[in-house]
């Protein structure tokens, strides 16, 4: 590698064609520079930075990015390496950079010679965008992707940060990127006032909450008509048509006044439509025509009245296997499914963990005065199975701040006996909660890795130990690992995995996934 570079690396002679790109302060955040041992090339790259109106932070290992007094920008700059053998490449840096939502441009001398496959690996890896450092346009190619990439970072956060405002304004806590993506949908879905909306995700995500902002943030029907909540699966079978619909007095025994019901009480606004697969078929199909046609025919009237309200229906059931095995209509899964919105379980959102714990301690602060939580309690609920969620982990807070009586912080000696037996298992018998083992009887099988039945087990408990659902969740997480590793392409993904483009469309489609 050289240590000197051609004249037209001169920053005098190198301009953007564009014009000068206005300097990007955002409180003074810095790029971050990383593995060029060049140092005559390092100061090059450290100048282009500065003539963009950024500061520059020289780091020797990623790591170094948590001792920054303030976080960057988002934006790296990486030498690839000596090349072009993959053992000489800095791909280790890359992959570290990306996990850390940073994005790259990556530069070396002579880049454009390597194998293809070679620079494949960089875009693979992380990389956005790569350059030649030793080409005659190196300069000003650089300087113009660095303000383009800078400025696009600069909105994004600030557009994050507006997004987050708006989250503590309607309580909604979170700080992961996949909460930040579901309130992108819930803001876009707010101005849609008359497209009805189906909320997907476990139980305790905060399908409730997500279904309020919607309605909070609807210019239209906030203004117009309330919020009702029906809770599906707390219908009584017996009167659930009447609770719904309304009915006329005297239209059967104890009907002893006339009722609107929740939708003709929700008129103007939102009629939440909670646990929506617990509803019976018969009642499936009258929801349908009232969602279809606008109109409510209550019990013991023969004529029915317009209405206008915005469905929003929630469920934490698989409706795609109720549709396939006729629990639940096709055709009014289409109606619901206009717009959609899947909750990420808490254990594919660690970011928001701390959030939330805060988020509780404020609200429980009655019980107890701790105002902060150890390390070790923070890594203790990180492995915790919180099948419920964030409704488990208020449960999980609340009880160990009745536990930490006195107490400033709260740590691990705070939780329950049950928390520490199931934190101790660290190897958990793969048949526990599931009844006796037959004698004889071995699943590791042959080939069976033994170190794999663990996870196994897990993967089932979350499931109720239902081979279908296991199996969902087992192809879901291996289609969002190929897709990651393909940085979202879904040919790509289709030729890692062994099957048809159309084929990965339709599981995205399937398990509500979004490529990025």
């Amino acid at each position: 590698m050289s240590n000197s570079h051609p004249r037209e690396h001169s920053l005098n002679e190198s301009s953007n064609p564009e014009g000068p790109t206005a300097p990007i302060d955002h409180e003074r955040a810095p790029v971050v520079v990383l593995q060029d041992e060049n140092a005559n090339r390092r100061e090059l790259i450290r100048e282009v930075i500065t003539s963009c109106g950024a500061p520059v932070s020289v780091l020797k290992k990623v790591s170094d990015i948590d001792t920054l007094d303030r976080p960057g920008l988002g934006v790296a700059v990486v030498a690839l390496g000596k090349g072009p053998l993959p053992e000489e490449m800095n791909l280790g840096v890359i992959q570290e950079l990306k996990v850390k939502h940073f994005k790259i441009i990556s530069y070396e001398d002579g880049v454009f010679s390597w194998p293809i496959g070679l620079r494949c690996r960089a875009l693979l890896n992380g990389t956005s965008l790569l350059l030649d450092s030793n080409s005659k346009t190196f300069i000003t190619d650089f300087r113009s992707a660095l303000s383009k990439m800078m400025q696009s970072e600069s909105e994004r956060q600030f557009e994050e940060l507006q997004i987050k405002e708006q989250m503590t304004e309607l309580g909604v806590v979170g700080a992961s990127s996949q909460m930040l993506s579901v309130f992108r949908s819930v803001i876009r879905f707010a101005r849609l006032s008359d497209f009805p909306v189906l909320i997907s995700g476990e139980t305790g995500t905060g399908k409730g909450l997500i279904a309020d902002s919607l309605y909070r943030l609807d210019a239209k029907r906030s203004g117009k008509g309330p919020f009702i909540v029906a809770n599906c699966g707390a219908l009584n079978s017996g009167i659930a048509e009447s609770e719904l619909f309304g009915h006329r007095r005297g239209s059967f025994t104890g009907a002893d006044s006339d009722r609107k019901g929740l939708f003709r009480s929700a008129e103007g606004g939102v009629l939440f439509l909670d646990e929506i697969g617990e509803l019976s078929l018969s009642l499936q199909a009258k929801l349908l025509r009232v969602l279809q046609e606008d109109l409510v025919l209550g019990v013991g009237y023969d004529r029915e009245v317009p209405i206008d309200v915005r469905g929003i229906a929630a469920t934490n059931k698989n409706i795609d296997a109720m549709v396939r095995d006729g629990s639940f209509r096709e055709d009014l899964y289409h109606r619901l499914n206009v717009l959609s919105i899947h909750m990420p379980p808490l254990r594919e959102r660690q970011d928001d963990l701390q959030p939330l714990i805060e988020h509780f301690l404020k609200k429980y602060s009655a019980l107890n005065q701790c105002s902060s939580v150890c390390a070790d309690f923070l890594e203790a609920l990180g492995q915790l199975k919180l099948s419920g969620n964030a409704r488990q982990l208020e449960n999980v807070v609340r009880r160990a701040l009745l536990n930490a009586a006195g107490k400033s912080s709260l740590s691990l000696n705070d939780l329950t006996v049950a928390e520490w037996k199931q934190l101790a298992d660290e190897t958990p018998d793969v048949y526990q909660g599931v009844g006796p083992r037959e004698e004889g009887t071995d699943v590791k099988g042959e080939n069976f890795p033994e170190n794999l039945q663990p996870g196994f087990s897990q993967i089932l408990d979350l499931n109720d130990w239902n081979l279908s659902k296991s199996l969902d969740y087992c192809e879901r997480a291996l289609l969002q690992c190929a897709l990651q590793f393909a940085h979202g392409n879904q040919s790509q993904t289709a030729r890692l995995m062994g099957i048809t483009p159309r084929s990965v469309y339709n599981k995205l489609q399937k398990y509500k996934l979004r490529c990025h």
